[in-house]
C-alpha cells in the first residue's frame, strides 16, 4: 500500500534502483563462480570474496597460501567487436522472453514442470496457452515433446509439486552451435580495456591479475585458443583464460 501510494516517478526510480542491485549481485556471483572454476582447473586454493568497491579495486579479492591478489573478470565473445557482441545480445533478449513465459505460467497455479525450446519462441502467447493446455495429461516425472507451431518444438518434464515454481527454463537452440577459434583482437581488445583501470588498482594491491572467459554452453562463447597465441598483458601479473568448463590456461606474453 506504501509503495503504491508514491508518485510514479518515485515508484519507478524505486523499481529501477532495486534491478540494478539485482543485476550487480548476480554479476558478482558469477564472477566468483568462475573465479572459483578456474581455481579448481588450475589445482589451487583460491578463497575469493568480492572487492570493497567498484571503483578504486579489481572485481574480485583472492586469497591464496603465498598471499593476496586482486582478480578482473570479463566474459568474451565469438563475434565481439567494439560495439559488442550481437550473439550475446540476442541470447540476452531470448532468456528474457524465457523467463516472462515461466513467469505466466506459474501465476496460473500449475503444476511445476521444466521446459526447454527450440525454434520459434516469437508467438509468447500461443506457446503458454499449448503448454498450459498440456500439463494436466502429463504425469508426475513424466514428458512431452509439443509443436505449438510450425518452427518451434517444446520438450515438456513435469516434476514434483513439492519442488515449487521451476523457472529454469532453457532455450536449446543457443546452446547447440559449433566450437571456433577465438579471434585474438577479441582477446587483446578485452586485455586493453580491462587495463585502462589497472593503475588505480595497484595503489590498492600492487597483483592485479585477469581472468577471460568464453562460457561454452552458449554459442556467443564457444571459443577456443591455439596454444602458441601470445599477447600483451599491459601490465596484468597474469592473465588467465577460462573456456568454461573445460579448461584454463595462463597465456603467455
Amino acid at each position: 500500500m506504501f509503495f503504491a501510494a508514491l508518485p510514479l516517478k518515485t515508484q519507478l526510480s524505486i523499481a529501477l534502483t532495486a534491478r540494478e542491485i539485482m543485476t550487480t549481485e548476480h554479476q558478482k556471483n558469477l564472477e566468483s563462480f568462475y573465479a572459483e572454476k578456474a581455481s579448481d582447473l588450475l589445482g589451487k586454493s583460491w578463497k575469493v570474496r568480492p572487492s570493497p568497491d567498484e571503483v578504486g579495486w579489481p572485481d574480485l579479492l583472492v586469497t591464496t597460501e603465498k598471499g593476496e591478489f586482486g582478480l578482473e573478470v570479463r566474459e568474451i565473445y565469438l563475434d565481439e567487436t567494439q560495439r559488442g557482441s550481437i550473439k550475446k545480445a540476442t541470447e540476452n533478449n531470448n532468456l528474457k522472453i524465457i523467463q516472462k513465459l515461466a513467469n505466466a505460467y506459474y501465476k496460473s497455479n500449475l503444476h511445476p514442470i521444466k521446459v526447454s525450446l527450440l525454434g520459434d519462441i516469437t508467438n509468447h502467447d500461443q506457446i503458454l496457452c499449448t503448454i498450459t493446455n498440456e500439463v494436466s495429461q502429463i504425469s508426475e516425472l513424466g514428458q512431452k515433446k509439443i509443436e505449438p507451431y510450425s518452427g518451434c518444438i517444446i520438450y515438456i518434464r513435469r516434476i514434483p509439486d513439492h519442488l515449487g515454481e521451476f523457472k529454469g527454463w532453457d532455450y536449446l537452440s543457443d546452446r547447440v552451435g559449433w566450437v571456433c577459434n577465438v579471434n585474438k583482437e577479441v582477446i587483446n581488445r578485452a586485455i586493453a580495456l580491462k587495463a585502462k583501470k589497472l593503475s588505480k588498482y595497484t595503489k590498492k594491491i600492487s597483483d592485479v591479475r585477469l581472468l577471460l572467459v568464453s562460457d561454452r554452453k552458449l554459442n556467443s562463447g564457444k571459443a577456443r585458443m591455439a596454444d602458441d597465441i601470445t599477447f600483451d598483458k599491459h601490465g596484468f601479473a597474469i592473465v588467465y583464460y577460462l573456456s568454461y568448463p573445460e579448461s584454463v590456461r595462463e597465456l603467455s606474453s
